[in-house]
């Protein structure tokens, strides 16, 4: 388990991630695909993020405070964030919203090649060289582990499991804490996640489940369960009812510091995956096309434009287009594409078009250029649109 972007599905109690990275329709394509991240038991999108949830409280100076922090996060200040957030966590130690902004920015910095002593220098002498000079997840898990074992509680134990690296370790963290606390619902959150990575575990979806659903039973307002909410309806069929739950979130988290702008960025292309996978090719464009400029995800935006834009409009005139600027060298798939096309549009053999566009969708997991990928959710599209469903890992 680690403590970076929260990505579904993932280990942790605390942030995208979601999912979240970010951020997939499971069954092909995992970097230009969901981060759908959010919780399976609330059938309706009425729920309201609050500020005065068990294990995250914030009174009106301390979301104050803790906005300003995020304002050092946001600026490129991580640093002076991290011991922002540190104050913060030091005067408000149950708040687990809190430490663990704080612990994904200690991901970050080790990530980027940061110290282990900058930014750990209260247990570089403890740790010694295991922590200081092993790899960012090692580094990040010998120090939340010998805090648990120091101090058990709910909190630490739950950051524990964010940091951990193996699933059964993580898994065990969490039930302590919910020996200690039955119903904290980041406890809950957690496991969902880690249930949701037990590959070898038939009934991993159900359990999983079960989990979020008492999360959000306990707390229906917390943000990062509803993201998981929203990719698990998703991936079960419920793209109505995912969309909702989606676009619920984005309300509720535009403008909220709980939430990233990496995280909002990702949940709007989600949205638009959505809409391209039901057929509303025009509104996916547009939504698109609203975030021109954005850095953000850029490679997984133009892919999904690419699409959204030849679904809309002359098929065979964008393959053409996409032929002339990529190439059709032997190993890609545009050939293939080719041959789809031809099959669905003017030869009227629907089978034929169906075999290829999985042909497609397989050949473009391991694909290496854009190309490549483009096609791939080409692919997809196309077979949700005629109700086939690729093979995935699923009870």
């Amino acid at each position: 388990m680690t403590a970076a972007a929260e990505r579904p599905p993932d280990r942790r109690a605390g942030r995208t991630p979601v999912p979240l990275r970010r951020g997939a329709l499971l069954g092909i394509l995992a970097p230009i695909l969901f981060a759908l991240v959010a919780g399976c038991s609330s059938r309706g999108a009425t729920w309201v993020a609050g500020w005065e949830s068990p294990y995250a409280t914030f009174d009106p100076a301390e979301r104050a405070e803790f906005t300003a922090a995020r304002g050092l996060l946001d600026d490129g200040r991580r640093l002076e964030g991290l011991r922002a957030l540190r104050a913060l966590t030091a005067g408000d130690p149950s708040n687990l919203e809190l430490a663990c902004w704080a612990q994904d920015v200690e991901s970050e910095l080790l990530s980027d090649g940061a110290a282990a002593s900058q930014v750990f220098p209260e247990a570089s002498s403890s740790l010694g060289e295991a922590a200081a000079g092993g790899a960012v997840a090692d580094t990040l898990r010998l120090v939340y582990a010998t805090r648990s074992e120091a101090s058990p509680t709910v909190e630490v134990l739950i950051l524990a499991a964010r940091a951990e690296t193996d699933g059964l370790a993580a898994e065990s963290l969490l039930r302590r804490a919910l020996e200690l606390d039955p119903v904290c619902s980041w406890a809950h959150y957690g496991l969902s996640h880690v249930l949701l990575e037990k590959r070898s575990q038939p009934d991993r979806w159900s359990l999983a489940r079960g989990a979020l659903e008492r999360a959000l039973e306990l707390e229906p307002g917390h943000l990062r369960a509803r993201r998981l909410e929203a990719w698990m309806l998703a991936e079960e069929g419920s793209r109505d009812l995912a969309e909702s739950q989606l676009r619920r979130w984005l309300e509720e988290a535009d403008g909220d510091p709980r939430v990233s702008h990496v995280e909002m960025i990702e949940a709007r292309l989600d949205l638009a995956l959505l809409l391209l996978l039901r057929g509303e090719d025009g509104r996916a464009a547009r939504l698109l096309e609203d975030l021109e400029g954005e850095p953000v995800g850029r490679a997984r935006r133009w892919m999904l434009l690419t699409v959204a834009r030849q679904e809309g409009g002359d098929v065979l005139g964008a393959l053409d287009a996409t032929l002339r600027a990529q190439g059709a060298a032997a190993g890609e798939v545009l050939p293939l594409v080719q041959e789809a096309l031809l099959s669905e549009v003017f030869l009227d053999r629907p089978e034929a078009a169906s075999a290829l566009w999985q042909e497609v969708a397989d050949l473009a997991q391991d694909g290496a250029t854009i190309s490549d990928l483009v096609q791939g959710l080409r692919a997809r599209v196309r077979m949700e649109r005629d109700g086939a469903a690729l093979p995935e890992d699923r009870p």
